[in-house]
């Protein structure tokens, strides 16, 4: 018959070795609870900064889109120096035009623009008002005229080249409220005034130049 195994020996409650593990079990449970703690606190804070990022974005872009519209719509118009600013009727009246004190813009024709043999009242306004650069050469100047009229063919619309008896020599550029005069044709300046002031009038009626 095999001899009974000896029995273990219960260590006692108060026994120093048994508290310290279950002291350091403690430690390890509050630990551990701790460091969730931590985490959960931590999200927390994550998802309330990424709810306040959001909310301050929407106002941000909102506010950045109002700023670069109203660059884009209230910048400036380019302006070229030595260019003479006036209303189009005193231009008008300084090339011999007799103007209406009030000018009912529904009742003006149509825009024509191109090479014309001559430019009336009711025609040149209408022209101005809807954007189109008038180009005036002395009657007599062929050669002036033949060179505006090839400067005009570059251009798609709003270009019109016509005589005007009260041009001494030259050309006189004309837009809705600004002129300049040149010395001749080939001067860049002229190209220069088409390319700054076509489009800039009060209407927006399209004027396409014929096709040769």
């Amino acid at each position: 018959m095999a001899a009974p195994k000896p029995k273990k020996k219960r260590r006692s409650r108060s026994d120093p070795a048994r508290r310290e593990a279950a002291a350091r079990r403690e430690e390890a449970r509050r630990r551990a609870a701790e460091e969730r703690r931590k985490e959960q606190e931590s999200a927390e804070r994550r998802k309330k900064l990424v709810k306040r990022a959001r909310r301050l974005a929407v106002p941000v872009l909102a506010g950045l889109g109002v700023v670069v519209a109203a660059v884009f719509l209230f910048r400036p118009e380019k302006e070229l120096p030595g260019v003479e600013k006036m209303d189009t009727p005193t231009i008008m009246a300084g090339l011999g035009y007799v103007v209406p004190a009030q000018i009912d813009t529904d009742t003006l024709p149509a825009p024509a623009c191109g090479v014309v043999a001559e430019l009336g009242t009711d025609q040149m306004y209408a022209d101005l008002w809807n954007g189109a650069v008038v180009l005036l050469h002395r009657p007599d100047d062929t050669a002036t005229a033949t060179a505006l009229a090839d400067l005009a063919r570059g251009y798609e619309s709003h270009v019109v080249v016509a005589p005007n008896a009260r041009i001494g020599s030259g050309v006189l550029a004309v837009s809705w409220e600004h002129r300049m005069s040149y010395d001749s044709a080939a001067d860049p300046g002229v190209a220069e005034f088409a390319d700054t002031y076509r489009r800039r009038g009060r209407g927006g009626a399209d004027c396409p130049l014929p096709a040769d």
